[in-house]
């Protein structure tokens, strides 16, 4: 899929890329154990979709974007 003008793809910060997590999770006993899931930041996806502005913040504080909108 090509990027909208303005549109940044980078790699999602909260799974890595990954596009899942580990989270805790309580079982019939109440035990609690750790499962891997869906990351909700990126909806297992492993990338996410930034404005200019939120590049911007994201390229200041490091983050490469992985692509960039088209020449139009």
């Amino acid at each position: 899929m090509e990027l909208v003008s303005g549109e940044y793809e980078f790699t999602c910060y909260e799974c890595d890329g990954d596009g899942s997590v580990q989270v805790v999770r309580g079982t019939d006993d109440d035990e609690p154990e750790l499962v891997w899931d869906k990351c909700d930041e990126c909806c297992g996806e492993g990338t996410l979709i930034y404005d200019e502005e939120e590049a911007a913040e994201a390229i200041e504080v490091g983050c490469t974007p992985l692509r960039t909108p088209s020449a139009t």
